[in-house]
């Protein structure tokens, strides 16, 4: 099943704004001008970030893309992953951490729809993955 999940704007105006502020006090300071730029162009492309977590069969992918262009994919087998951490990332927002034996740790929040949680948790007793619940999230799942 595919979930999907985009970059958070409400974070992202702001620096981009603050941003600008900075790169007209910059005009002062020529040696700040390139890296400035480089932090407005970055904060630009993260308005236009969108993920993707797949659970197949017997693997769990993960992909980053700036608009169209895959920017990053990674694909894991049940015998790759130490263990799955369940906790609490906001008030009442779930949180999961695929941890894996090489690589990035996989961070799956805010992903449509919202059963990815129920998903996950059956791939990991189907294939036997270790699983961790925090007592907030423990709570979470009790209210939702």
């Amino acid at each position: 099943m595919l979930f999907k999940a985009t970059a958070q704007k409400t974070t992202v105006f702001p620096l981009l704004l603050l941003n600008n502020l900075l790169l007209i006090q910059a005009v002062q300071y020529k040696a700040l001008d390139f890296l400035l730029l480089f932090a407005i162009l970055c904060s630009f492309l993260s308005l236009f970030l969108r993920y993707e977590f797949q659970i197949d069969k017997d693997t769990l992918t993960y992909r980053t893309y700036i608009l169209w262009l895959k920017v990053y994919a990674k694909t894991v087998k049940p015998t790759d992953i130490k263990k799955i951490v369940f906790k609490r990332l906001s008030w009442k927002t779930k949180l999961a951490v695929v941890k894996v034996a090489n690589g990035w740790n996989m961070r799956i929040a805010l992903f449509n729809p919202p059963n990815v949680f129920k998903e996950l948790e059956r791939f990991a007793y189907e294939y036997d993955v270790d699983i961790q619940k925090t007592s907030d999230y423990k709570i979470l799942e009790k209210t939702s």
